[in-house]
């Protein structure tokens, strides 16, 4: 017996989903179900092809109670912006919980992903972060790093925002991206080190295989998101830093 499956294309996602204190909310939600216990989440499948600097990743889990899963497919292509391509896409099936029958598919070329990722970002600041966070800075300049500086002034408000990459490019890009979504008062810092040493909040969001912050520059009351390293390999942060860190 035939059934209609409804395709929902990336401009209707973003009509219906925005980066806001909602979108956070939910996500909250989310983790408090994982930490229950009841959720089920397998592993995800990750698969690196590294011929072109890409990789995929396959997720999903199922909450009990809920009508309809979600199995989302995300590649990652870092040297697609020289393409002129956007380094993250993909798309997200939705299933009955009850028949397994395909109900929708969301065409969202990772806009749900980079939603879902900087409001899990925000998260994090909102439960852990220093209630009164001045300066926030990010490594990395892509669309994530954009997006969870976006996603954590939801839930502390900078004045500031530092911006390192090795792309000067899309730092002068991201910088006034993020001055206009924010109103924070936003540049280009000179490195890393600046990023973090003059931060009470700092994300990290790079695919990098050699440390981008280093256990040196922490200093009392600074409140580190790292979404980056997501695959075997990768490693943003010196180990000495989560040594040295008090809540991991």
């Amino acid at each position: 017996m035939a059934h209609d499956i409804q395709v929902v294309t990336e401009t209707e996602l973003k009509r219906a989903v925005q980066l806001d204190v909602t979108a956070v909310d939910v996500i909250e939600k989310a983790f408090a179900a994982l930490a229950s216990g009841t959720v089920v989440m397998p592993p995800i499948l990750s698969m690196d092809i590294a011929e072109a600097n890409g990789e995929v990743d396959v997720k999903t889990a199922y909450i009990p109670g809920f009508d309809s899963f979600a199995i989302k497919v995300s590649p990652g292509f870092f040297d697609n912006p020289k393409l002129g391509l956007p380094s993250l896409n993909g798309l997200v099936v939705v299933l009955s919980a009850r028949t397994g029958l395909v109900e929708a598919v969301y065409l969202d070329n990772g806009y749900l992903t980079n939603t879902r990722t900087a409001a899990a970002g925000a998260v994090a600041a909102r439960h852990l972060a220093p209630e009164t966070v001045t300066t926030a800075g990010v490594i990395g300049a892509g669309v994530q790093a954009r997006l969870q500086l976006k996603a954590a002034h939801l839930v502390r408000p900078f004045e500031r925002a530092l911006i390192w990459s090795p792309d000067e490019t899309l730092n002068a890009e991201a910088a006034e991206w993020l001055g206009r979504e924010t109103g924070a008062d936003t540049r280009v810092a000179e490195d890393g080190e600046e990023v973090v040493r003059s931060s009470q909040l700092v994300v990290t969001t790079t695919p990098a295989r050699a440390p981008v912050l280093l256990a040196d520059w922490l200093h009392p009351d600074l409140h580190i998101t790292a979404m980056g390293s997501d695959q075997p390999g990768k490693n943003e942060i010196d180990p000495a830093a989560l040594v040295a860190a008090d809540l991991y």
